[in-house]
């Protein structure tokens, strides 16, 4: 592995020689520093580049969630990770704005190397560094308004069930990746992915997630405000949801157990997330790729990678891998156009999410269909042994339609 560069902050010397002993393995993959404040590590980050930075939240003069507000301003390229003993909401909620991930104290060596590791393999795929300094950042993403307002008054709702929460948080790509971060951080110890809404509002109950809501509210993501762009806005948000149905129908289909289905309706449901993410900036560059989108011919994603450095699934599957959403949901979103290059030879959310996105043919959008037009890669089904099984996945596309119509 290439020599990464790892801070680590915190007033307590003791964890630090724990860290220093825990660590002690990898010294000849990572370089290793070691700091008491904050102050001291953007003395250090100003003379030294800094791959990955560990903090303690509860600092004297500076707080850990503090110094990451700076270096999310003066070093957006570095990853930013919290490990703090204190765990209640006000600290979580602090915590998150600002990290990437967040680890709890105690932290056995084997739990903070496998965040580092898996936080540096999700860096060496990414070969183009627009997608770090540009996308890697958490509070860029846009959300819809009314989603706020409707999971609030649900959740306020003693007679509102999980489920129907559930069915609200999933109609916002966002705050669904959002709670998925949450309950898929070290922070509930769940030894496993989760990837089912409902077990994920179960496992963090009523109140944290209306804290949540509330933390990811509208005001801080960017909305789009011109009325051509939220048109463009509200249609992302629709086909979501009908990918999302459709890939989980399509998975149910071929009887895929336990967590499957919910792993094809999440990866369906954020599967345009990037494209979200460059309208929401609007600005000369959207202009841009909605002119050559119209008027040329070029693919899609060449187009956005000349103008944004990154196509919209590498920008969606980045920030997703960083906040350890299950694999297969990222796998589905970054592949989702050219599935072949998976060397898994199963149905997976990739398969449903593909096909779904394929079989969903995009509305007449005044020449602007192109931005969601997905070609079957009928060479990938054929490897998977599911070829056939596109006219059958073709009949739960158009019931699916004349529901949507009605």
């Amino acid at each position: 592995m290439i020599n990464k560069n790892i801070l680590f902050v915190d007033d307590n010397n003791n964890v630090i020689s724990g860290i220093q002993r825990q660590l002690r393995p990898y010294r000849g993959h990572w370089q290793l520093f070691f700091l008491n404040s904050g102050e001291e590590a953007l003395q250090l980050m100003a003379t030294h580049p800094i791959d990955l930075i560990v903090t303690d939240i509860m600092m004297p003069l500076m707080r850990g969630d503090d110094l990451l507000k700076k270096v999310s301003l003066l070093y957006p390229n570095i990853v930013r990770i919290i490990l703090s003993g204190y765990a209640d909401e006000a600290t979580l909620k602090s915590g998150l704005d600002v990290a990437h991930q967040y680890l709890s104290k105690p932290c056995s060596a084997e739990t903070l190397r496998e965040a580092i590791l898996h936080i540096f393999n999700v860096l060496a795929c990414v070969q183009n560094p627009c997608i770090i300094a540009e996308m890697g950042d958490p509070k860029l993403l846009p959300s819809l308004p009314k989603i706020y307002h409707q999971l609030n008054a649900a959740i306020s709702n003693d007679n509102t069930s999980i489920a129907e929460i559930a069915e609200i948080l999933a109609r916002d790509m966002v705050l669904s990746a959002k709670l998925l971060q949450v309950v898929n951080s070290a922070y509930f110890g769940v030894n496993r992915n989760v990837s089912s809404l409902v077990e994920a509002i179960n496992l963090i109950g009523l109140k944290h997630l209306n804290n949540l809501v509330i933390t990811a509210h509208v005001k801080n993501a960017f909305p789009v405000k011109s009325p051509a762009m939220a048109s463009f806005m509200e249609y992302i948000w629709e086909d979501a949801n009908d990918v999302a149905t459709l890939a989980k129908q399509i998975a149910l289909s071929e009887d895929q157990l336990e967590d499957r289905p919910d792993q094809a309706y999440m990866c369906g449901l954020l599967h345009n997330m990037g494209l979200l993410m460059f309208l929401s900036r609007g600005g000369d560059q959207l202009v841009r790729l909605l002119d050559q989108v119209k008027n040329t011919d070029t693919p899609v994603a060449e187009l956005e990678t000349e103008i944004y450095g990154v196509t919209r699934s590498e920008a969606a599957a980045y920030i997703l891998s960083l906040w350890k959403i299950p694999p297969r949901i990222i796998e589905g979103i970054l592949l989702q156009h050219n599935p072949s290059v998976s060397d898994y030879d199963g149905v997976s959310a990739l398969t449903a999410v593909h096909v779904a996105s394929c079989l969903l043919k995009p509305k007449e959008m005044d020449g602007y269909e192109r931005l969601f037009e997905v070609k079957v890669d009928s060479q990938y089904l054929e490897r998977i042994n599911k070829l056939e099984r596109l006219s059958d996945w073709q009949l739960l596309a158009d019931e699916l339609l004349v529901k949507s119509a009605e």
